[in-house]
């Protein structure tokens, strides 16, 4: 116990360090579908109030409450009181601190960095344990077996994103530019952003300099984040992202800002939305949870194309992002039966229909891109915005040429992930303030991030 209150003080630590981002598959550790006897609890006999920890603000979070409100209404006996949090960092804080207090929630929304560190915890009811056989194979397998471990699934995928660009129809045409291919590169990239500088166009494109936009674009170029085969086949105890593809990767980035590309808005993401909103950029770097919010606030047609990989690289594809849903023990199984009822109703088709359509996550059942409703295939029929995300994540090479594992599209996975998200931030600092290179900016936050890991990892020896 004194243990688990010194590695909660420890990460407490890295979340303060961490920035506010947003968005992160199969873990060959993992036996992805498989799970222990299912654990039965028995359902609460009495009404019992669940608390609910979330990170989705605005017009996310209104459909939050919607699902919330239904649940509540499907039955007289489980209230859920659905809390937002702040960002998923301010949640993830605020998970820890509620460790520490004695005041966790019984569920609470994590996002995908901090994978690692709830399967740390020791504080969870996994959900492998109260699964029935087979039951996990109804998850598509990227975030199934993103949120899995040894033995089968930790937490229920519910808001699932990767990141897609949307572009301005109207300068894209104005440009005499085509649609991007799917495998479009660096090269591609920055011929797009020349031919609409030249139609009269401020930038090309717009982004923030947040962590995630590396983190893809590197996994997409088949570059490793982390070595131990991106810590899934055993802890990370060094990045591998200051080498080869990662330095392309980053050189491509912060060049975009440097030579005038792309406006310099620091880490941020809603300043980015303005100047594309305003037409000042062809271009955006977004999650596809923006879809709706793209579509309905833009007064020019919107497109979307998949992300680009760097010149040196074929097209690999992309690593799951958002977050899951994660049960707290309780250790009161009327509580958690309760719990548990609320999570697996979220990630039933009725309600990831009504979180997809009202938001851009894609639905995690398989079910629903294998064989969608009639209601369904209309919206992506008449949305073709919606399914770019899907398409893109459907076509990530999740094996290698030769059979093996394809490792760089899984994702990494370690303890004090956040808090190198942060540290990549502040290397697009150092490139754009002060002057380093790409390849000395990301070796200094090399040597910064192998100690974070170095100090979690003594948690564990």
């Amino acid at each position: 116990m004194k243990r688990m209150t010194k590695l909660f003080a420890l990460l407490a630590v890295f979340a303060l360090l961490a920035s506010a981002c947003g968005d992160s598959t199969d873990d060959t550790t993992a036996a992805p579908g498989t799970t222990q006897a299912a654990t039965t609890l028995a359902p609460p006999s009495e009404p019992v109030t669940i608390e609910f920890w979330h990170a989705m603000a605005d017009d996310l979070g209104a459909v939050v409450d919607e699902l919330v409100a239904r649940y509540n209404a499907s039955q007289d006996i489980v209230t859920v009181n659905a809390t937002f949090q702040g960002s998923y960092d301010d949640t993830y804080n605020a998970l820890l601190a509620g460790f520490e207090a004695g005041t966790a929630p019984n569920i609470t929304q994590n996002f995908d960095l901090a994978a690692q560190t709830m399967f740390d915890t020791g504080k969870l009811v996994p959900a492998h344990t109260l699964m029935a056989a087979g039951d996990a194979d109804g998850y598509l397998a990227a975030p199934r077996d993103y949120y899995s471990d040894e033995t089968g699934m930790v937490a229920l995928a519910f808001n699932s994103s990767t990141p897609i660009v949307y572009y301005n129809e109207d300068i894209f045409n104005a440009a005499g530019l085509t649609p991007p291919a799917p495998d479009w590169d660096f090269d591609d990239f920055i011929a797009a952003c020349d031919a609409i500088e030249a139609s009269g166009v401020e930038f090309c494109a717009t982004f923030g300099t947040v962590g995630w936009y590396f983190e893809q674009i590197l996994a997409n170029s088949g570059g490793l984040y982390f070595n131990n085969n991106n810590g899934r086949t055993d802890r990370a105890t060094e990045v591998e992202f200051n080498k080869g593809q990662g330095v392309e990767v980053f050189d491509f980035l912060t060049g975009l800002i440097a030579d005038k590309h792309a406006p310099n808005l620091g880490n941020t993401w809603s300043d980015t939305d303005s100047v594309f909103f305003a037409g000042n950029a062809g271009m955006i770097f977004d999650s596809t949870s923006g879809a709706r919010g793209f579509q309905d606030n833009s007064t020019f047609p919107v497109k979307t194309a998949f992300i680009p990989h760097s010149n040196s690289s074929d097209r690999n594809g992309v690593v799951i992002g958002g977050a899951a849903l994660w049960l707290i023990d309780s250790e009161d199984d009327a509580q958690d039966a309760a719990a548990w009822d609320f999570m697996k109703f979220m990630t039933e088709a009725d309600q990831q229909v009504t979180w997809h359509t009202g938001t851009g996550y894609f639905p995690v059942l398989a079910s629903l891109q294998t064989s969608p409703t009639a209601e369904l295939q209309t919206f992506w029929d008449e949305n073709p915005n919606f399914v770019t995300a899907i398409d893109q994540l459907a076509t990530t090479n999740t094996a290698n040429a030769d059979g093996s594992v394809n490792y760089a599209v899984l994702g990494g996975r370690a303890g004090p992930f956040p808090e190198i998200r942060r540290i990549i931030v502040e290397a697009y600092s150092a490139v754009l303030d002060e002057g380093l290179s790409a390849q000395e900016a990301l070796d200094a936050a090399a040597e910064r991030a192998n100690q974070a890991l170095a100090d979690y990892n003594e948690f564990f020896k």
